[in-house]
């Protein structure tokens, strides 16, 4: 019979300890528009008591009309405000779309002010850096 290998057998155990220390810098970018619009008796159907305002009706910051499609929706993680004459409306009394705003609870007056405020977070960046401090001790069991 061939002489067969023998091997070092050793058995090992580690301890870690320390910290590791993180920090992380988030630069919110909030893209903030505004848009606003005067309700006219068209856009009121008082029979089933919504108000949809066109995207062609609302002015931005600037007084430039909005071009048709170009009413802009907040991607996800950004939201709206939605203004009726200078009062912020709840939060699911109204859908927004590039085409229209739809007041779903209320058919507003004519003449009422509607102001939209577009939230989008689009851009907004986070790094974390992280420094060790740690110490391994690692005891050999003969």
């Amino acid at each position: 019979m061939p002489p067969s290998l023998i091997k070092l057998f050793v058995a090992a155990s580690s301890v870690i300890t320390g910290t590791v220390t993180t920090t992380t810098t988030t630069a919110v970018n909030d893209n903030v528009r505004r848009f606003d619009a005067v309700v006219t008796a068209p856009m009121i159907d008082a029979g089933v008591g919504t108000t949809t305002i066109p995207d062609t009706s609302f002015r931005d910051d600037s007084g430039t009309a909005l071009a048709a499609g170009a009413l802009p929706v907040p991607p996800a993680g950004g939201y709206y405000n939605l203004y009726a004459n200078g009062v912020l409306q709840e939060g699911g009394l109204s859908t927004l779309s590039a085409t229209n705003l739809v007041i779903t609870t209320a058919a507003l007056l004519p003449g009422t002010p509607v102001i939209v405020e577009v939230h989008d977070y689009t851009g907004t960046t986070s790094a974390s850096a992280s420094t060790p401090n740690l110490t391994v001790t690692t005891t050999v069991n003969t």
